[in-house]
């Protein structure tokens, strides 16, 4: 099968392990799959990576968030594999994605992600967080349970500068400055109240 092939299946596979999770995750749900493989394809297309694992990655790679966990690349991968086996993925690519997916948390030493697509993966997670859907991400996510504004300032300055490839941060350079923007402007605002 073509990494097109695979795209319903992967859906329907993070779907209903979503279903039986405890607690899902508002942020991310398939919404967030499908634009962070959104990114893998454009930027794997890009770098010539292999788009079987960025597929895959992209879609698995976040089923450890619905165990209440903030680093769940580990328990992402574990969920993954059985999915993976199940769907009958080529064996040989399995390692790779795995790999992908437990390397994504962003407290992974970047050392740790030496495939492209490892890198491609990580980056287009956290090109997430910029822009208008970050801001909507940030907000539901980190602001309504209580972390402040510098914090999420900060933080996105992180995952801006944490980016892996000259193209990725190109690809986010606007949205992150409109997320920057947004947040200063919030905060004037509140303080003006």
């Amino acid at each position: 099968m073509d990494w097109l092939d695979w795209e319903p299946v992967l859906k329907k596979e993070a779907a209903s392990a979503m279903e039986k999770a405890p607690s899902v995750s508002e942020a991310h749900k398939l919404d967030h799959l499908e634009r962070v493989w959104s990114r893998c394809l454009k930027l794997g297309m890009k770098l010539n990576a292999d788009l079987n694992v960025l597929i895959a990655a992209a879609f698995l790679h976040d089923l450890g968030r619905h165990y209440n966990l903030d680093v769940h690349g580990e328990k992402s991968a574990m969920l993954a594999r059985p999915i993976l086996e199940k769907i009958k993925f080529p064996k040989e690519k399995i390692g790779k994605i795995l790999d992908c997916i437990r390397f994504h948390d962003h407290s992974t030493p970047k050392s740790k992600r030496e495939l492209i697509e490892a890198q491609i993966l990580y980056d287009s997670d956290k090109l997430d967080a910029f822009g208008a859907a970050g801001v909507a991400r940030w907000i539901t996510y980190y602001y309504a349970k209580g972390e402040g504004i510098d914090w999420i300032l900060g933080r996105l300055e992180k995952r801006y500068l944490g980016l892996h490839l000259k193209e990725s941060k190109e690809l986010a350079e606007e949205s992150y400055r409109y997320a920057v923007s947004f947040f200063k402007k919030l905060r004037e605002d509140l303080k003006a109240e």
